[in-house]
């Protein structure tokens, strides 16, 4: 088997893992195309392409944080009505670019359930730094919220901004934008 398909049937192999506690949607006809299907069908279709259509990039505006101290940054979930993260499903936020800050965040794996209103990372910048920056890569399910018939799992690349400002809060919010269960 060559490499490019072993990577696409690894691709295909988390994604499917992904959608843990939803029903499966029946397979496209053969005449489909990934215009007009679920997700899920797309990537099956087209995987190389779905996978680089999945990951969408979230810029947050920067946030003030203690210059000084820890701050602790929430992050929420922005979700259309009738759509709702996935109990059951695994979460997951790879920290995976810091600059100007005094230590990274550890990165968090755990369930829908635990994160249902979003986590909390807690950030110190250098001493001296004026700003920092977080970069990371977040993966969750969302679901539609009645009957759980259609589960859609979700990538997103946060970029997270800081100014250091002596006079800033110790606790700060930010919302991430979560797709439509369709």
């Amino acid at each position: 088997m060559e490499r490019g398909a072993v990577a696409r049937l690894v691709v295909l192999g988390v994604l499917s893992s992904a959608i843990v506690g939803c029903e499966r949607k029946p397979a496209p006809s053969a005449d489909a195309s990934p215009a007009t299907v679920g997700p899920t069908a797309a990537a099956e279709l087209a995987p190389d392409a779905a996978v680089a259509a999945a990951i969408e990039k979230v810029e947050v505006p920067e946030v003030r944080i203690r210059a000084d101290a820890d701050t602790t940054v929430r992050v929420t979930w922005i979700t259309p009505p009738g759509t709702a993260v996935n109990d059951d499903a695994p979460f997951r936020v790879r920290w995976n670019r810091s600059d100007g800050l005094a230590d990274a965040p550890n990165d968090v794996k755990s369930t829908g359930s635990a994160v249902k209103d979003g986590f909390r990372v807690t950030v110190r910048p250098m001493a001296g730094a004026p700003n920092a920056t977080l970069g990371g890569e977040i993966n969750i399910v969302v679901c539609d919220s009645q009957t759980h018939s259609v589960c859609v799992p979700v990538r997103r690349s946060v970029e997270l901004g800081f100014i250091a400002a002596k006079d800033a809060a110790g606790e700060a919010t930010v919302a991430i934008p979560l797709p439509a269960a369709k």
